[in-house]
């Protein structure tokens, strides 16, 4: 029988400096933008110690910390010894987003860190994958078949639904360590101790050092699932990226490219995956698919998609919030952007109800849920999904389920508060922007 999949806790404080002494010295422009920052009333004093040595420098830190895409690419090859890539189509959206980063996201010296870090450990994992793939040609024989895509707005309930349907023992569900380090390919015995989730999780348990808040907007750890962005981070044509920077260039670099070798790179991925640790069907999840299911089902045309709903102006001060803070670990020129968050829903939104009407022929691929629904019967929601595609809701699969929902409360660590109100918009001009959308899955308007 495959691993329970418990969600084990990682006390960030066990990475944490045993001691952190207040910065001396910093400039008049430094405080002026901590100021700016503070507002946000998150980060602890060493991140203005650590940022303060790339000011005193006078550039930020560029000169201590390189993004140069030739430096990258020669350093993720001479860690692993590899330096073979595989297709160069990531090559155009990675100087992309390189030039967008430098010239735009306006990066702390703690911000190119965490950059640096991010690009060569996505850099040295597609040259393992590749390097693998050359090893092991026969993962092309692997069969991805009739995966189930979570898929929705950000705070409609993606992520409650994916951890539930990953309580199911047959569902195959990618956990952040496995797309952190993907080689080898995890095994079953193997697979809730291998020691990547450590080191997935002292990656991303950085992100709550930086903002103590964070863990209240959105839980990681390395051994929970987590989205298909870490995989198509892979390609650097990823919604990942504009989350975590101010990089508009690279946004609008983005629209309306051929994302199908995004999504094939996606499945050579999972093939790798569950080469060794196999399930009935893969789970997988990201907001993005939503504007995206023309190439979704170019890729896999036996997809499920499982759609999720809730009131968007009920979530846009939560959503701008968790951009902000994200954005802010990174750089000190970031501002509250309701109005913008307001506008991508909108897009994305006015995308998916395109996209419905083109993929008519996929109707009985689609199940859609509706938040209100998820949260008051969570079960019940999941035992309709299953019934709609003709899946087996086994006792073990909702024992599971329950157990994790008694064990993950909601608000367990800190409560995200957000309202409409605190965006500053007109009611009424913001419903009329989806209004619908609202009607066409009946969508209960919370504000």
């Amino acid at each position: 029988m495959p691993p329970t999949r418990n969600v084990r806790s990682f006390p960030s404080s066990r990475f944490a400096p045993e001691s952190a002494r207040r910065c001396p010295g910093r400039g008049r422009r430094r405080e002026e933008k901590m100021t700016e920052r503070d507002a946000f009333g998150r980060h602890p004093e060493w991140v203005a110690c650590v940022n303060a040595l790339g000011d005193n420098l006078g550039d930020a830190g560029r000169s201590m910390v390189s993004l140069d895409e030739g430096e990258l690419l020669t350093a993720a090859a001479e860690n692993t010894g590899l330096d073979d890539y595989g297709d160069s189509w990531f090559r155009e959206p990675l100087s992309l987003l390189i030039g967008a980063l430098e010239s735009e996201a306006d990066l702390t010296l703690l911000g190119r860190i965490l950059c640096r870090s991010e690009l060569q450990r996505f850099l040295q994992n597609r040259l393992q994958i590749e390097d693998y793939w050359k090893r092991h040609p026969e993962l092309a024989d692997q069969k991805v078949e009739a995966p189930v895509f979570v898929c929705g707005l950000a705070r409609t309930g993606t992520t409650l639904l994916h951890e539930l349907l990953a309580q199911d023992p047959r569902n195959r569900v990618p956990m952040l360590w496995e797309m952190m380090f993907s080689v080898p390919p995890p095994e079953p015995a193997t697979f809730a101790t291998d020691p990547r989730i450590v080191r997935a999780h002292r990656d991303i348990a950085m992100l709550d050092l930086i903002d103590p808040a964070f863990p209240s907007m959105h839980e990681n750890a390395g051994d929970r699932p987590n989205e298909c962005i870490f995989i198509f981070a892979l390609q650097f044509l990823a919604d990942y990226f504009v989350g975590q920077y101010n990089i508009p260039s690279y946004s609008m670099g983005m629209a309306g490219r051929d994302l199908d070798p995004v999504y094939a790179y996606h499945k050579r991925v999972l093939q790798l995956l569950q080469s060794r640790h196999s399930g009935d069907r893969w789970v997988l999840k990201s907001p993005a698919h939503i504007a995206r299911l023309d190439h979704l089902f170019s890729v896999y045309p036996d997809a499920r998609v499982v759609v999720t709903h809730r009131d968007p102006l009920r979530v846009i001060s939560s959503i701008s919030s968790l951009f902000t803070s994200l954005r802010s670990m990174r750089s000190n020129a970031v501002r509250d952007d309701v109005g913008g968050s307001v506008f991508v829903q909108q897009m994305m939104l006015e995308i998916y109800l395109q996209l419905r009407e083109q993929l008519a022929g996929h109707s009985e691929q689609f199940v859609d849920v509706v938040y209100r629904d998820l949260v008051s019967d969570p079960l019940g929601t999941v035992a309709g999904i299953y019934e709609s595609w003709g899946i087996s809701f086994s006792d073990e699969a909702e024992e599971r389920m329950r157990a994790y929902l008694e064990a993950n409360l909601q608000g367990k660590r800190g409560v995200h508060e957000y309202s409409f109100e605190q965006t500053g918009l007109d009611l009424s001009a913001e419903r009329a922007k989806f209004e619908v959308y609202q009607a066409a899955f009946d969508v209960p308007s919370e504000v």
